[in-house]
């Protein structure tokens, strides 16, 4: 497998796995409300809590889509890709590091750590992408 069918196939997993995200953005309030209080019990469930929520799923479906884009053409979109990899990795580990600083040890239950796993998920995401970004050579490229 080169390094081109591996960012093609990682882009893809990428899309899969968060278009339907978009279905979280989407789903009545009462469901929103109530997967937030499973999530974390006795969390208020006000309009910020439910507008960030709503637009972060928004934001996950984008990027899949961008991701599944991107993956028809590597070469053309290879600048595009470049800024998504490095921006998520920069993204992600200032979030673990602001998830970290933030979160008192004896506070660190229950979303906490789905939080977590999604950050250090992203990570590792972002560093293969980058990994494989450098390994795709750079001569005819079109752009």
């Amino acid at each position: 497998m080169t390094a081109e069918s591996g960012l093609k196939w990682l882009l893809r997993f990428i899309a899969v796995t968060t278009i339907p995200a978009f279905i979280a953005a989407v789903m009545p309030q009462s469901w929103l409300v109530l997967l937030i209080h499973k999530a974390e019990p006795g969390m208020s469930t006000g309009i910020l809590v439910t507008y960030l929520a709503r637009g972060l799923m928004l934001m996950y479906a984008f990027v899949g889509l961008e991701c599944f884009i991107f993956s028809t053409d590597i070469r053309r979109y290879l600048p595009l890709i470049w800024i998504l990899g490095v921006g998520a990795v920069v993204v992600t580990l200032v979030g673990i590091i602001a998830l970290f600083a933030g979160v008192t040890p004896d506070h660190r239950v229950g979303l906490f750590w789905i939080v977590f796993c999604d950050f250090a998920e992203g990570f590792a995401q972002a560093v293969l992408l980058v990994v494989l970004l450098s390994r795709i050579p750079r001569r005819n490229l079109r752009y």
